[in-house]
């Protein structure tokens, strides 16, 4: 390949893969004057999430709690006077059967868990897309060097060139929302798994003739 002789383009490709795995995030928190018994509440309610994750099938591998974090709260409105404590043990549970990921956010609710941030959707395995959204970035780059090509008068040639751009693909991304919080109180959570995203970004030399 010689420099006077070559076009390089960038150019992006997708692919759709469905989840089959979510990660839902949440924490036991609690405020209060007495740092003893604010820790001895949420230890008490971690300990009944954690039975309840464990009732539900969760695998001691994917569960992630590790010990709660202490936060002294102060009022700096008469210089810095300690007001009482925040406690908080966040959690993080792997769920691997979509259908029982809204039980599985009712149960660690119900079980004692007071911020609920969520879940999201993953693929264990999403190289089939990604190599897809790969295929689709090659023909996209070929259709934009032959653009140039023709409007210079040249002849396109082969490819010579491939480079992947790891910085701007990342891990699979939904499409769109993926969970619903039912407003009423007395429903289950309704869990939408919408197909996610795989995006690569490339850049191809192609050279002239």
């Amino acid at each position: 390949m010689t420099e006077e002789r070559w076009i390089s383009v960038v150019a992006d490709g997708e692919a759709s893969v469905a989840p089959d795995m979510a990660v839902a995030s949440f924490a036991v928190t609690g405020d209060g004057k007495e740092l003893g018994s604010t820790r001895d509440d949420v230890n008490r309610r971690s300990s009944a999430v954690l039975a309840k994750l464990r009732d539900l099938g969760i695998a001691e591998a994917d569960i992630n709690a590790p010990d709660v974090g202490i936060h002294p709260q102060y009022d700096y409105r008469k210089g810095q006077r300690l007001t009482g404590y925040r406690v908080v043990r966040q959690m993080a549970v792997k769920v691997r059967d979509l259908d029982g990921l809204g039980g599985v956010l009712d149960g660690v609710v119900a079980a004692g868990a007071n911020e609920l941030q969520g879940a999201q959707m993953t693929a264990s395995d999403p190289s089939t897309a990604e190599h897809e959204a790969l295929r689709t970035a090659i023909a996209a780059a070929r259709a934009k060097a032959e653009a140039l090509a023709e409007a210079a008068g040249v002849t396109l040639g082969a490819v010579e060139r491939v480079e992947e751009d790891p910085d701007r693909g990342g891990p699979p991304m939904p499409k769109g929302r993926i969970m619903a919080m039912s407003e009423s109180a007395d429903a289950s959570t309704e869990v939408v798994a919408g197909d996610l995203t795989v995006t690569r970004h490339i850049r191809a030399w192609f050279g002239l003739t």
